[in-house]
């Protein structure tokens, strides 16, 4: 799981044609927004809500692309597509990746919050 980088800083700033404010005004949102993101998906989860999961899981990954987080990225959109196919067996493990590759990123991101974008 570490042995990609969590996100692609420079990719993410092409996005945002090098608005740093943006970049910053995005990652807060996330970084408020991702709890209940986790929390939802967790939720579906332990009830078996596949449509909610899969819809949960999209969310997430659109959030996650902006800052061109493939970790992130890759483990949402194989939880939506495992959600669609009603692949109940697999999701639980694909859950704790979630889990721990939001983690990642949102320690990436409160550290440019707080630190600074890297020179």
């Amino acid at each position: 799981m570490d042995a990609q980088p969590v996100m692609d800083l420079a990719a993410a700033m092409e996005r945002f044609d090098g608005d740093q404010d943006l970049f910053l005004t995005l990652a807060e949102m996330f970084l408020e927004r991702s709890p209940a993101a986790l929390a939802a998906i967790q939720t579906a989860l332990a009830e078996k809500n596949l449509p909610v999961l899969a819809k949960e899981a999209h969310k997430l990954k659109g959030s996650a692309m902006e800052f061109c987080a493939r970790p992130t990225v890759a483990a949402a959109a194989q939880l939506e597509e495992l959600a669609r196919q009603s692949a109940l067996n697999e999701t639980a493990a694909i859950g704790e990746r979630i889990h721990a590759e939001v983690q990642r990123l949102t320690a990436a991101l409160q550290v440019i919050i707080e630190k600074g974008f890297p020179s």
